[in-house]
């Protein structure tokens, strides 16, 4: 989908093209915040075209289609959001061009973070936010089902959840995606690919959008579900407290950047170092993290989210915020092994997990309770952790990539059939 310009700012004397995952909220406060700035420091006005094409995976996918139509450039001047990965995966495929920020900005940004990198060292890349990923949970609909809140990943395959878990596509949504290579990082390839199956199995719905799960769980159409700390809060800020709750499950889970980086052949390039500029200064920063109506903060949408910047938690206005530089107990996170298995991840999930969701909710209501055989078999998948590096080296061809995704689905199919079969003896 095509997002026109959200703001009306009559003749603009300088334009500016963003693809971005970020929802309508931050595109309102952070256009209008930069044209507040740019204006004061340089007298223009800028008109912000913003593009999104459903989420991270798939605007990734648009580009880099796009790429392969003008491969000097596509008319567009930044990628914004959707965590490092995405960035990693441009850079090395020669589709970002770098930009030194001034050294007074770069001197205020930490090298790294519980062990991520902040920017990219050849400046490829900047972090602009810090995002956990944990899981939200409804407290009344959990209070009223008696049902413990969760502390883990491994809770919610826990069978008493059964039907009341949250979960989307990660084809789609980057920070969907995020979590399932945190579980798989975090609990190992064998382990975490059976909490996948068994969150699975005990998910009622998987949506396209990580926003929609959040927002599900708010209403109470699930009692817990994987989620950004952006759409947490947000749910908590609306909601209450006292009504929602969000956790970052200890040792499990990891602290990441939100990037931008510059797009090769970037048409409006002198803009696109500005903006990149503003999102790293000090009310740039604040924007992020100040409540609505705060003077400094949003008008309209309180943006949930943490800054990349050490000093900015030093201000007085900002008291009793969580600091992600404070925390302790994540994972040692390899995000390039998460780079280079993106696609093949997304394409795992989507043919072992989310296609065949009906036939794994209907088995696993079953032998959840039991049966330690068909268990066995029920989190079996056909893909050895010392396979990947042969499959995403290969899974840009169309042709292999789609012969596996066939030989999974068929695997899948005839997993469920066998068990079903066995199930039918009982």
């Amino acid at each position: 989908m095509l997002f026109l310009p959200l703001l009306s700012i009559g003749n603009a004397d300088e334009k500016l093209v963003i693809i971005s995952p970020h929802w309508e909220g931050v595109r309102i406060e952070v256009e209008t915040a930069f044209n507040n700035w740019h204006i004061k420091n340089y007298g223009e006005r800028v008109d912000i075209e913003w593009i999104d094409q459903g989420g991270t995976s798939d605007d990734i996918k648009f580009v880099e289609s796009l790429f392969k139509k003008t491969p000097q450039g596509i008319g567009i001047d930044l990628f914004f959001g959707g965590g490092i990965n995405p960035y990693l995966t441009l850079k090395e495929k020669g589709l970002l061009q770098p930009y030194k920020i001034p050294s007074d900005l770069l001197r205020k940004i930490p090298s790294q973070c519980a062990g991520i990198p902040n920017y990219d060292k050849e400046f490829y890349w900047y972090g602009i936010i810090l995002s956990g990923f944990g899981i939200l949970y409804n407290k009344r609909v959990l209070d009223y089902l008696s049902l413990s809140y969760p502390a883990t990943w491994e809770s919610l395959t826990d069978k008493r959840y059964y039907g009341w878990v949250g979960n989307g596509d990660p084809r789609h949504s980057g920070s969907l995606h995020m979590m399932y290579e945190i579980i798989l990082q975090a609990y190992g390839w064998e382990k975490g690919w059976e909490i996948i199956l068994a969150i699975a199995g005990n998910t009622k719905t998987f949506t396209a959008s990580a926003s929609s799960v959040a927002k599900n769980t708010s209403l109470g159409e699930v009692a817990v579900s994987l989620c950004i700390d952006s759409y947490a809060l947000a749910q908590i800020e609306i909601n209450g407290a006292e009504n929602m709750g969000f956790i970052l499950p200890e040792n499990l889970t990891v602290i990441n950047p939100d990037a931008i980086g510059i797009l090769k052949g970037a048409p409006n390039l002198k803009i696109a170092q500005r903006f990149i500029n503003y999102l790293l200064s000090y009310e740039g920063q604040l924007l992020w993290m100040l409540p609505k109506g705060k003077k400094g903060g949003p008008v309209k949408y309180s943006l949930n989210r943490f800054s990349i910047r050490q000093d900015i938690y030093q201000d007085p206005v900002i008291k009793d915020v969580f600091n992600p530089y404070k925390i302790k107990g994540t994972i040692k996170y390899d995000f390039d092994l998460a780079s280079k298995r993106w696609n093949l991840l997304n394409d795992m999930i989507g043919a072992l997990v989310i296609d065949q969701h009906t036939k794994i909710k209907k088995v696993w209501s079953i032998i959840s309770k039991g049966d330690d055989a068909l268990k066995k078999r029920f989190f079996k998948i056909p893909v050895n952790e010392r396979d990947q590096r042969f499959l995403w080296e290969n899974w840009n061809n169309p042709v292999f990539r789609n012969q596996y995704i066939n030989e999974w689905a068929n695997f899948s199919k005839e997993k469920f059939r066998l068990i079903e079969q066995q199930i039918k003896r009982w």
